[in-house]
């Protein structure tokens, strides 16, 4: 492994980009990049600290050391015929606006069964033995919305509009994290630059890709990751990142998968631009979160065991854009384990979710009292059991989704959570279907 960088080193701009796409990767999953910055590196933040910065007073906060390999220049790199020297790399960001979903027009080729094509894709391109990690929604590896468009600065038209999915992932003890990006670009191929890949290889099929194996460190803690940059004849830019580091936990020291294998995920034929969607693909899961702050988190063995429970239940004259059955950790950390599909009733359609949680810290006959106005009712049956049903009414004009709530609080404090909301005209579920399915046995936690 190469020697550590001097103290008084500037970062690589192969590193700046590494680390400048990690940070936009935890800002968009956030639904916003605020940004619009463009300036060179300050050393005391990128790397480790000089005599000098250590003199400083008392006063001022201990900086965080940053450090990457060094970059050696001149230099040849396998599959380049020329090899450019590292520039000075630096921070950019871009001020995104405006939420599209899926439909953002300023992608006529992106769409919400094209997300969950290409997400496909890349599953069915993984090794069978790596496994995704029990995640909420937009956390296993479906490819989220473009935020933004062309014309928001000149640095976002080159660079951004681009989808991403993310994931956790296990292959046997191990664990690590993978982000895959896919852009479309009428930019030629970049030149090779020292510091940024380790090998350019032509495909047969005229694509191009670019390879690295590398590391950053962080006061001591050592990250690896490895990348592979796919640029397709169609205008594809596929971006596969792998790291040892999941997410909320350090580095394991070994990251999942290999250069060879991200190379496959980003030659994967469904993840290109152009590539059709099969018939009959459906529209991406909603992503769904627990109303109850702090829920208990549910372990995967146990959420699997829900879901047999909830694909029994009969849902006569209901029609479901997915089957029940497929519960996710609550998104934005909210606990749990819950699932939201699309029904259709009578010509018109509502949405349907279903939380549970493990067990409720404050006792369900307090939070039957009205927090913001909405009716409340709450029964007791003969086992403990607490049933509470509420439904907001509004006459807000900008206000025409028409929730209707089920909680059902068992005695061991296990709860589930059933909401149908509809867009006026159309109503949602009934309390007594809602309460059908928050009744039925064995959704207890155990």
């Amino acid at each position: 492994m190469p020697e550590e960088t001097r103290a008084d080193a500037t970062p690589s701009r192969a590193v700046t980009a590494w680390t400048q796409g990690l940070l936009c990767v935890a800002i968009v999953a956030s639904g916003v990049i605020v940004g619009g910055l463009l300036h060179e590196p300050d050393p005391g933040l990128t790397t480790t600290p000089t005599s000098a910065t250590r003199a400083t007073t008392e006063a001022e906060p201990p900086q965080p050391s940053f450090v990457t390999p060094p970059v050696t220049y001149p230099t040849q790199i396998p599959g380049c015929a020329t090899v450019e020297p590292p520039g000075e790399g630096g921070l950019m960001g871009f001020a995104l606006s405006g939420e599209f979903g899926y439909d953002n027009p300023a992608y006529p080729w992106f769409s919400g069964p094209k997300a969950v094509a290409m997400s496909t894709a890349l599953r069915e391109a993984l090794p069978d033995e790596v496994v995704i990690g029990f995640a909420p929604v937009g956390e296993s590896l479906l490819f989220q919305p473009i935020l933004g468009n062309p014309g928001d600065s000149a640095e976002f038209a080159k660079f951004g509009g681009s989808t991403e999915a993310r994931a956790t992932l296990r292959r046997g003890d191990l664990a690590g994290s993978l982000s895959v990006s896919v852009r479309k670009s009428t930019a030629p191929i970049p030149p090779c630059i020292a510091g940024e890949l380790d090998e350019r290889r032509p495909l047969a099929d005229g694509t191009t890709v670019d390879t690295h194996d590398t590391w950053s460190q962080v006061d001591g803690v050592r990250t690896l990751s490895r990348t592979a940059r796919a640029y397709a004849p169609d205008g594809s830019v596929v971006v596969a990142s792998a790291t040892d580091e999941p997410p909320g936990l350090g580095p394991t020291g070994i990251v999942p998968l290999s250069v060879d294998e991200l190379v496959g995920l980003v030659n994967a034929p469904g993840a290109r631009i152009t590539a059709p969607v099969p018939p009959g693909t459906p529209d991406p899961p909603e992503d769904c979160r627990l109303a109850t702050a702090n829920a208990a988190a549910i372990d995967e063995a146990e959420s699997r065991r829900l879901d047999a429970v909830l694909a029994r239940i009969p849902l006569d004259g209901l029609t479901l854009d997915r089957p029940l059955g497929s519960l996710r950790p609550g998104a934005d950390g909210s606990g749990g384990v819950c699932q939201a599909v699309r029904v259709t009733t009578a010509g018109r359609r509502s949405r349907l979710s279903i939380a549970i949680d493990a067990g409720r810290t404050t006792p369900a006959t307090e939070s039957a009292v009205p927090s913001s106005g909405q009716p409340v009712t709450a029964r007791q049956l003969p086992d403990g059991t607490i049933v509470e049903s509420r439904e907001l009414r509004t006459t807000l004009a900008a206000s025409s989704e028409l929730p209707r709530t089920v909680v059902v609080t068992r005695s061991s404090g296990s709860t589930v959570q059933v909401v149908s909301a509809a867009e006026s005209p159309a109503e949602p579920l009934s309390v007594a279907q809602l309460e059908a399915i928050a009744l039925t046995p064995g959704l207890e936690v155990s």
